[in-house]
């Protein structure tokens, strides 16, 4: 049960700091217009990726959305998709969730691979084989 507990702990700051790596890129910084002409991409067509839930810029008092880093980033990736690869908005909401959830499997397969690690070390030192 420790082992478990120490493993869902060192998952949960693995999750922790790969969010604080990642807070910059996610602050919120280019209205919608702005996006758009990084993108490439008439305004409307971001209206309809945050209307189909692919992405969620954050909103102002009044309202303005705000796009982040990763919300460009998000978005070229949609783009790579529907375009180069020819997946509908569907099949590109289900690609980004699956490769979400494989990036959080992959930190939490991380986090025990440590802790196991950490739990050997422990065990060749009271075995006195270190």
């Amino acid at each position: 049960m420790q082992a478990e507990r120490n493993i869902e702990e060192q998952a949960e700051r693995t999750e922790e700091q790969g969010y604080r790596d990642t807070a910059q890129e996610r602050q919120p910084r280019y209205v919608i217009s702005v996006a758009a002409q990084i993108l490439g991409v008439h305004p409307q067509t971001l209206r309809l990726y945050e209307r189909e839930g692919l992405v969620e810029p954050k909103r102002t008092g009044g309202k303005i959305r705000l796009y982040s880093d990763y919300d460009i980033e998000k978005v070229r990736c949609i783009m790579r998709l529907t375009n180069d690869l020819g997946v509908n908005l569907a099949g590109a909401e289900a690609i980004i969730y699956m490769r979400e959830r494989m990036l959080r499997m992959h930190r939490e397969m991380e986090a025990i691979r440590e802790q196991m690690e950490a739990e050997m070390r422990e065990m060749r030192r009271e075995l006195g084989m270190e």
